[in-house]
């Protein structure tokens, strides 16, 4: 998109872009495409018409707060490495999966010339229907739930809802929303309807380790505590039932246990204290770190989170693997070294032969001293005259050889 674009204000949390026709490909012909194949393929200029499809789509610019109407261009071949394109495959709407919320998302308008429900939408068609669905798109954007200590969103139980209400207003029928899906349900309102659910461990995971968690909540949470559906009175096998909303509160419940504390993941900690885990530490002592290391923390006021041996270990293997690749480093200048020195010689050698051949001055001396040579060699002036001496053997062989 360009900044050319014209906006349209909807209501303050949303604003809506005017797409202009510099930022559209022109429809699909319909009648080259009907061509094409009712002619098995023989006309070739049909080709690009007849496989157009799915290029229309509703976009929700979530950090920019921006929603809007927009085309692919369908004449240009898709090229599935390239990372750069628009909208980004991370961004399509999934109703499956509730934990990530894309910067960038945007749902395919089921649109297409063999469609009698909905064929291709023109330019202002795109841009009305984008004005259409805008309420759906600000109630998703509000009900969208800041992850505490981190600048990303969850998912709520409504925003969700929102999202399947514009994929649903993006398919050929058209269907009108049903708003707030009672089989998706919202962490907080799992947890009030079954407090057993939460786990005093939550307290002191460290992020990996809670999204972990939130993702198997997300995915599991329903159907393996069935008193959350029977409490809320709903059916936790229904299409699309799921906990909505895990990694916010989880993350909120931790910032809560640690009663304003700082926290401080092991990783963190073994980093800015680099003499309790190294490249030597053995096992055993590995076994001993969680425990050193949360009583430091407590001594300081700090929460640390995922203190495990297996945090330790991981941080030995990286330091292992910096000393390997140090290796490496040091092994490959040790080669590159070996192979200049030998290259060097070499060339040494060859030019001190090819002086030692030089026709000696008129009083009998050799054309350039052993001393001489040598300084220039960077070799003593003894070894310039055992290989010069090694040379007239030679020689002398290969006389004796001839006759």
């Amino acid at each position: 998109m360009t900044k050319a674009q014209e906006t349209v204000a909807m209501p303050p949390q949303l604003t809506v872009r005017e797409i202009t026709p510099d930022l559209v490909p022109p429809l699909p012909d319909a009648e080259k495409a009907r061509r094409y194949i009712k002619t098995d393929g023989r006309y070739a200029e049909g080709a690009l018409h007849a496989g157009a499809g799915a290029y229309q789509k509703l976009v929700l610019d979530v950090r920019n707060r921006e929603f809007y109407f927009y085309c692919s261009d369908w004449r240009v071949p898709l090229d599935p490495n390239n990372t750069d394109a628009f909208p980004p495959t991370e961004g399509i709407w999934s109703p499956f999966h509730w934990l990530k919320v894309p910067d960038v998302m945007y749902w395919t308008i089921d649109a297409h010339f063999q469609v009698a429900e909905r064929p291709f939408l023109t330019l202002d068609q795109g841009n009305e229907f984008a004005r259409k669905v805008a309420p759906l798109a600000e109630a998703l954007l509000l009900n969208l739930v800041p992850v505490p200590g981190t600048d990303t969103y969850d998912w709520s139980a409504e925003a969700a809802s929102a999202g399947m209400d514009i994929m649903a207003a993006c398919t050929r029928h058209q269907h009108p929303p049903k708003g707030r899906r009672p089989e998706l349900v919202n962490m907080a309102e799992a947890v009030s309807v079954h407090p057993a659910l939460i786990q005093d461990r939550w307290a002191t995971l460290d992020d990996a380790q809670l999204d972990e968690e939130a993702e198997h909540l997300n995915r599991c949470g329903l159907s393996h505590n069935p008193a959350i559906a029977e409490g809320l009175g709903i059916d936790a096998n229904a299409r699309d039932a799921s906990l909505v909303g895990t990694r916010a509160w989880l993350y909120e419940y931790r910032r809560k246990a640690a009663a304003g504390r700082p926290m401080q993941s092991l990783a963190v900690w073994l980093a800015a204290n680099p003499l309790v885990v190294t490249a030597d530490t053995t096992n055993a002592e590995l076994e001993t770190v969680p425990e050193q290391a949360a009583a430091a923390t407590a001594a300081e006021g700090i929460v640390l989170l995922g203190a495990t041996t297996q945090a330790a270990r991981t941080r030995r293997e990286q330091l292992r693997q910096e000393v390997l690749d140090e290796l490496a480093t040091y092994g490959k200048a040790r080669a590159d070294a070996e192979a200049a020195v030998k290259s060097h010689r070499a060339a040494v050698y060859a030019r001190l032969y090819r002086a030692f051949a030089w026709e000696e001055r008129y009083d009998g001396r050799p054309a350039v001293s052993d001393t001489d040579l040598g300084k220039l060699a960077r070799v003593s002036r003894q070894a310039v005259g055992k290989l010069r001496e090694q040379l007239d053997e030679t020689a002398l062989e290969e006389e004796t050889t001839n006759v």
